[in-house]
């Protein structure tokens, strides 16, 4: 990704934040969804099927950016960062999304995400055990 374009995110976090309020969302009621990876991380893309499956067999429409992306400002109600390591670009993602419940690894500025589910101190957890996490959380939430 060019510098430039880097550089246009930050400037543009402000101008393009969300108005829309969010919190918990039932999963009954989340009808897409959008989830922010990186694919470069290890175990991406065997992830990418399971993405698929649980949202598509409970009729959710699901899609997938990344850093690599043009555009990523997105509608959903449900958005999602599985990347390890905050960027620009997923600041800018989940800051100009208007989904009504966000979630991610890591807090971010203004207190982005309603929910995080963080890594262990000492070790970095795969991206497949924290999607795991993150199915426990959305099937709890009534």
């Amino acid at each position: 990704m060019s510098l430039f374009r880097k550089l246009k995110r930050l400037f543009c976090i402000g101008r393009h934040r969300s108005t829309v309020p969010t919190g918990f969302l039932p999963l009954s009621e989340v009808r897409s969804a959008v989830i922010y990876t990186d694919p470069d991380e290890i175990g991406v893309e065997p992830l990418k099927l399971r993405l698929k499956d649980f949202f598509g067999s409970r009729g959710i429409e699901l899609k997938l950016i990344s850093p690599h992306d043009k555009d990523i400002r997105t509608s959903s109600d449900l958005f999602i960062a599985l990347n390890a390591r905050p960027c620009i670009d997923e600041r800018y993602a989940a800051s100009s999304s208007t989904a009504r419940f966000k979630m991610g690894r890591h807090q971010l500025r203004r207190g982005v995400y309603d929910c995080i589910v963080t890594d262990q101190e000492d070790a970095q957890a795969p991206v497949s055990s924290v999607f795991d996490m993150i199915v426990n959380l959305l099937t709890s939430i009534q």
